[in-house]
């Protein structure tokens, strides 16, 4: 994946990505068949537990008990709404268009986030396969921390692009 932009210290570095495919999905209290099926049709099983992400052929992170994020190419949104019976009224809408993302790696990775979020960052708490939703530098984030990666990706709405790429710019600075 080629950098968008970048930002570097000693110990920490800041790169702007393409979000590529993104496609939010909701479920009206799906069944376990519904979950089984929909997990199946885009090669990732829909994690169930809250804060979490599940990788296979496609990333997907939870973002509520009747919502995920689903990253890369994957089954299109109308075959995954049709997985799902009528019952759990299913709504899969692309937004990777409207979305930017970033990955802070390196040894202060977290040091550096945690200027602009309450979340505790720390390895031995926000561990790998995590994912939040909130506040960074007043702008509503989903943090995650993908598995084999030295530190997170952030997704973002992309009109927030330009200030978030000073705020790292400027917060970097201090890391020498």
């Amino acid at each position: 994946m080629a950098d968008i932009w970048k930002a570097a210290a000693a110990t920490v570095a800041v790169r702007e990505r393409a979000p590529g495919p993104i496609a939010t999905l909701r479920l009206r209290r799906p069944s376990a068949d519904d979950l089984a099926r929909i997990g199946a049709l885009i090669g990732t099983a829909l994690p169930t537990v809250p804060n979490r992400i599940a990788d296979g052929a496609a990333r997907v992170i939870w973002i509520g008990p009747d919502e995920w994020l689903i990253l890369g190419d994957t089954a299109s949104n109308a075959a995954i709404e049709a997985a799902a019976t009528d019952a759990a009224a299913a709504l899969c809408v692309g937004v990777g268009d409207g979305r930017c993302m970033f990955e802070a790696t390196g040894p202060d990775a977290a040091e550096l986030l945690a200027k602009a979020t309450s979340i505790d960052l720390h390895p031995a708490v926000f561990t790998e396969a995590m994912s939040a939703m909130t506040l960074f530098a007043q702008v509503n984030a989903i943090v995650d921390r993908p598995p084999g990666l030295d530190g997170f990706r952030l997704i973002f709405d992309v009109s927030l692009r330009d200030y978030l790429r000073r705020w790292f710019a400027d917060a970097i600075v201090e890391f020498g």
